[in-house]
């Protein structure tokens, strides 16, 4: 063999040695519950066009609730049967309890102070939390203020004591029914509509865009509580997401929509919405200051009771909390 025929082969195998190798497609399946229209489906429209740039990423959506409600989706989740899931708080706590800690009645005065201490004094612990599950935390995904919704006008506890009411099956949300004198009704997301056609419930707690997006054909009034604020988390199963190779864990973590913007996506329907209910007839209710300290009281005890019940820790993530609302408040 000359000695050029044996530089081009040493130079050939050299080559190969040290050329990048391409990462193996990764497939996977996503699930959620974002309802036809609403800002979540939209949302996970970007997040389609930015992975359908990946070759080496294939996702199946089931976005729309097909594997279930999300104790059913958290169960697929943590066996590796989807990879990736957009679960509310309320639906985590089915397998976290603390998760119902920051969703305590009257906690926070302001979307501001939320961000500030989910994003600052919260985020730490739920990645934690998620990785002992076998679950990994992607990024926060806006809910928003609950409400309560009904058949008829509600402005007091006096008014909805009796009434059979929705609550997720979450401990903290059956807590405070309980406290104002509802007769909590524990339902999923997909059994509500249903469950108000029939007259299994008089009305619900949800936020305004689940509200508007989900059936609010099906109820006359609509009363601003803001007992508390809920959050989605995007996660991914994490026996899965720890075989992705870095570039494909940051491709797919950044083709989420940033939380900043997805929070004011959503926040920005806000006032069209109540518009929109309005002009169709629906009638809105403000509380006024003596309102909503009556609501306040009357949930006073339910902070502890949560507390105590759900353990583990409720405490320090209490704690946390309350850290945050200081560190807020001071400006920092």
């Amino acid at each position: 063999m000359t000695v050029r025929r044996r530089s081009v082969l040493a130079a050939a195998a050299l080559s190969s040695i040290c050329a990048p190798v391409a990462a193996a497609t990764v497939q996977g399946k996503i699930t959620a519950q974002a309802l036809v229209d609403s800002p979540w489906d939209r949302h996970w429209d970007e997040f389609k066009s930015a992975i359908a740039k990946r070759p080496d990423i294939a996702f199946e959506y089931f976005i729309r609730g097909e594997t279930g409600n999300e104790e059913q989706m958290l169960t697929a989740l943590r066996r590796n049967r989807v990879q990736i899931g957009g679960i509310t708080l309320t639906g985590l706590a089915g397998i976290i309890p603390e998760s119902a800690v920051p969703m305590l009645p009257y906690m926070f005065e302001s979307e501001a102070e939320v961000d500030f201490v989910f994003d600052n004094f919260l985020a730490q612990s739920f990645r934690e939390m998620l990785r002992d599950k076998g679950l990994v935390f992607l990024q926060w995904s806006e809910v928003g203020w609950n409400m309560l919704y009904s058949t008829r006008p509600i402005r007091t506890p006096a008014d909805i004591r009796g009434m059979k009411v929705r609550g997720s099956p979450n401990f903290a949300a059956l807590a405070f029914l309980d406290a104002v004198g509802a007769n909590a009704v524990p339902l999923g997301i997909a059994d509500i509509t249903p469950a108000l056609q029939t007259g299994l419930v008089d009305g619900g707690l949800s936020s305004l865009t689940f509200f508007y997006y989900g059936f609010r054909q099906f109820a006359s009034d609509l009363t601003r509580l803001n007992q508390w604020f809920d959050q989605g988390i995007e996660m991914a199963n994490a026996e899965w997401w720890d075989s992705l190779t870095p570039d494909q864990r940051t491709a797919i973590a950044s083709a989420f929509v940033p939380g900043p913007r997805s929070r004011a996506n959503i926040r920005a329907l806000g006032d069209s919405l109540l518009a929109d209910l309005a002009k169709s007839g629906t009638r809105i209710h403000d509380l006024t200051p003596d309102e909503r300290r009556a609501w306040i009281d009357a949930s006073a005890s339910v902070h502890e009771r949560v507390l105590t019940e759900i353990g583990g820790r409720s405490r320090d993530i209490y704690a946390a909390i309350q850290d945050g609302k200081r560190a807020f408040a001071a400006g920092k």
